[in-house]
């Protein structure tokens, strides 16, 4: 009976020492402000809705739809005075800017991003090709 009477005691003391060191720790620490949740504004459903809404003008030229594929060509110092190669359907033509590529399809101009066509009173974007890789070194000489 003694020993479960000890046994309880320690129980008890070991629970109590452990309740004392979590508020000893929570006491310790700085408290966090308080944050509160921000909910999502979800659109309201409707088909008419994006005709109630301005349309923002990002300023960005969209891509050209137009059967256009990039060549090569000679960059120039500026950007502008750059002659591009470019196949558009089967004829192959090199351009610099203003040039005619087709009735209709002018070369407006060459910028850091790629080329920029007007296309009809649309301007479009042909941008450039991504450089391949560097896999290995090539032997000079």
């Amino acid at each position: 009976m003694i020993g479960s009477a000890r046994l309880f005691s320690a129980a008890l003391l070991s629970l109590a020492a452990w309740l004392a060191a979590q508020c000893v720790l929570q006491l310790s620490r700085a408290p966090l402000p308080a944050v509160a949740q921000v909910q999502d504004v979800a659109p309201m459903p409707g088909l008419m809705l994006g005709h109630w809404q301005a349309q923002v003008d990002s300023g960005a030229v969209p891509l050209t739809r137009l059967p256009l594929q990039y060549l090569g060509g000679l960059r120039a110092v500026p950007v502008s005075a750059t002659v591009v190669v470019l196949r558009y359907g089967q004829v192959t033509r090199s351009l610099r800017r203003g040039q005619r590529l087709a009735p209709g399809i002018v070369l407006e101009s060459i910028d850091d991003q790629g080329l920029i066509f007007d296309n009809q009173g649309r301007r479009e974007r042909l941008p450039w090709p991504p450089r391949p890789a560097v896999t290995g070194f090539k032997r000079q000489g």
